[in-house]
């Protein structure tokens, strides 16, 4: 074997030990807690909010709870995270935020609370990005449930008048006013409404609530702006049945909380609506002592669970768990830390999923109250290299979560028609981009920039050259 047949031999060798070594590498994990500052106390509400819409200034991720700071600065239940740190919003409120949601491009907040930056709100407040206000007179009680349907702004809670207007439970404001929708809902306990979301253009409420508009509905119902109806026979089951969190994943309504059944069916603490009957989601979720599904969201086309169970379809998870439509599987290694941890809050924010909660620990990695879970993936970068990275930092093309540089996705420069070498069919393709120095790059023309200044010039055919043929 001659010298070269041997560098290539250990060449080869090399490679495939880094690749061996390289292949049960974790693509997706929790970041270490100094990625995302903790919170003083428990995060109960996350949400985004871009402060400008459409214009330049980046959307923004917003938590809220009890908490009066978050990485150390002073917030008062309520904060802005801008990327690089924390930032209060005004003055914050007075008490416990247990929810957000976005509204005419204002963030609304509801809660314990009734002033927020001073002023007196009574558990709901606006923020168009430099002050607090009031909607109306706000509630009489507290706030733990928004969301938006049909052009207004929907609360939940156990609150039973709103801007002085009768609201059991439920009410909209218009912009300017609160109103009831129909006689709202009822329980034969103290009812709350804790979870709200949108379905098959209905407006969904989930609690402890036994009756809505008058009709049974054991725990869930629906509003198609008219009338409430229920679905199926509910929920039951589990000693004190509770839904606590809704969504939406492939096309059907997904339901989590308290409750053992839901239309009759064994479903452990989380089920899915297909617009006619419940049905589970692998065996559901287990736990000692609480197996509660308290937080829900969709993030890379699976469903995250949150809450207080331990095991998901049989699978160790540790308070979060994702569904991929067939089966449930973990995050790493959960949550954990102090006594009873739980995650309660849920969201996606900058191709990130955060979780809020009452926990200390991520992934092994200490972070308190909050923590961001991200996964890797190919990212073709502007001068055509290819690294791992994550969506957010790619600053090329990005071929999402799981995708490798082994083999290489990234286009070689000069093989425009992407067949492994540069021949005479690129050569053709060349010339029809050579347009000269500083002229901007047409269609299609990117891999003749063989230097990656912007332009296909006659720096790049002279390195087109040197490229011919390989």
């Amino acid at each position: 074997m001659n010298g070269r047949n041997m560098i290539t031999v250990l060449a080869i060798g090399v490679f495939l030990v880094g690749v061996t070594a390289q292949a049960p590498a974790q693509q997706c994990g929790w970041l270490l807690g100094q990625d995302l500052p903790g919170t003083s106390g428990t995060v109960y509400a996350t949400a985004t909010w871009d402060p400008d819409g459409p214009g330049p200034e980046p959307e923004q991720l917003v938590v809220g709870g009890d908490f009066s700071t978050a990485g150390g600065v002073t917030v008062n239940y309520i904060a802005r995270w801008d990327g690089t740190s924390w930032q209060p919003l005004g003055t914050g409120m007075d008490s416990t935020v247990w929810a957000l949601t976005v509204y005419n491009g204002e963030l609304i907040a509801g809660g314990y609370f009734t002033t927020a930056g001073g002023v007196t709100c009574n558990h709901i407040a606006r923020w168009n990005g430099s002050v607090w206000q009031a909607l109306g007179t706000g509630m009489n009680s507290n706030v733990y449930a928004l969301t938006v349907y049909n052009g207004e702004l929907i609360a939940g809670g156990n609150f039973t008048t709103a801007g002085g207007v009768t609201c059991r439970k439920i009410a909209r404001w218009n912009g300017t006013s609160w109103q009831a929708l129909g006689t709202g809902i009822a329980g034969s306990v103290p009812p709350n409404v804790n979870a709200l979301t949108v379905y098959n253009s209905e407006l969904i409420a989930g609690g402890n609530i036994t009756t809505a508009g008058g009709v049974s509905c054991n725990n869930i119902a629906r509003w198609n702006g008219t009338s409430w109806q229920a679905l199926g026979t509910g929920m039951s089951g589990g000693g004190y049945p509770y839904v606590y969190a809704l969504t939406v994943y492939n096309g059907e309504l997904i339901a989590g909380g308290n409750f053992t059944t839901a239309g009759g069916v064994t479903v452990n603490y989380i089920a899915r609506w297909d617009a006619t009957s419940w049905q589970p989601l692998g065996t559901g979720m287990s736990g000692t002592p609480y197996h509660d599904v308290l937080a829900l969201t969709v993030y890379n086309a699976e469903l995250i669970a949150g809450g207080k169970f331990t095991t998901a379809g049989g699978v160790a998870v540790n308070r979060i768990a994702r569904w991929d439509g067939t089966s449930w599987q973990s995050l790493g290694t959960g949550v954990s830390g102090p006594t009873n941890p739980y995650v309660c809050a849920l969201t996606v924010y900058n191709g990130e999923l955060i979780a809020g909660g009452f926990f200390t620990t991520a992934g092994g990695n200490v972070s308190a109250y909050s923590a961001r879970w991200t996964c890797t993936g190919a990212c073709c970068q502007p001068d055509r290299s290819c690294a791992v990275t994550t969506e957010a930092v790619c600053t090329g093309v990005w071929h999402g979560e799981w995708s490798s540089c082994n083999p290489n996705p990234c286009p070689r420069a000069g093989d425009f028609d992407a067949d492994g070498d540069v021949d005479i069919e690129d050569f053709n393709a060349l010339a029809a981009c050579l347009a000269g120095c500083q002229q901007p790059l047409g269609q299609g023309c990117e891999p003749g920039d063989m230097d990656a200044d912007g332009d296909v010039d006659l720096v790049d055919f002279a390195q087109f050259q040197r490229a011919f043929g390989q």
